[in-house]
């Protein structure tokens, strides 16, 4: 990709080359840093650290789910021998569900994180090309690159703060629709549970 658009910019440089300074002058270039957008985007930090936030809150969640479990089967063990056949089963059996509870929810948390990742992608994605479509058209560019595709450019050519600054003051597009749906509650297990492994 990055390759096609430098060798397309060589292209059209050399054309204006052979085709005279006048046809060249009707011509008119643009980059983005997406680097730089990134450091110096206020919007797409606050956006990063929503991000972040759920990871962090979703790893917080199964961590506690994780220790309840252990010192269940911890307690199990430490009282095997003093309770009675049915006593340990009914404890293993509701180990076993707490067990799969874990890992139910261990995947509604990644995928919940995904959906959260690739939503947010796409709704920057968009944005972005709302933004750069309008300066493009306002200002008469002929074409916008992406400067990591530019081996050497006009530091003129860079309207990245343009870019930082549409984006940050217009307002959020609207989410799209939700397409995955939510994952089947367990079930109680037929048989006795296998003790989780501490990770």
């Amino acid at each position: 990709m990055k390759r096609s658009m430098a060798l397309m910019i060589i292209a059209l440089a050399v054309a204006c080359v052979f085709a005279g300074s006048a046809w060249a002058q009707t011509f008119k270039f643009a980059y983005v840093d997406f680097q730089k957008f990134a450091a110096d985007s206020k919007r797409h930090q606050q956006e990063q650290k929503k991000l972040a936030d759920l990871v962090q809150m979703k790893q917080n969640d199964l961590e506690k789910k994780k220790e309840e479990l252990i010192k269940l089967q911890e307690d199990l063990q430490k009282q095997g021998p003093l309770l009675s056949e049915d006593s340990r089963n009914a404890k293993l059996k509701d180990i076993g569900i707490k067990e799969m509870e874990f890992k139910l929810q261990e995947q509604q948390a990644k995928n919940l994180v995904q959906n959260a990742q690739r939503e947010a992608m796409e709704i920057l994605r968009r944005d972005m090309k709302e933004i750069m479509d309008k300066i493009r058209a306002d200002q008469k560019y002929t074409f916008i690159f992406d400067a990591a595709a530019l081996v050497s450019a006009d530091k003129a050519m860079d309207i990245t703060d343009q870019v930082v600054s549409a984006y940050d003051s217009a307002k959020p597009s609207a989410k799209p629709a939700a397409s995955t749906p939510a994952p089947a509650k367990p079930k109680a297990p037929v048989g006795p549970a296998k003790p989780a492994e501490r990770r």
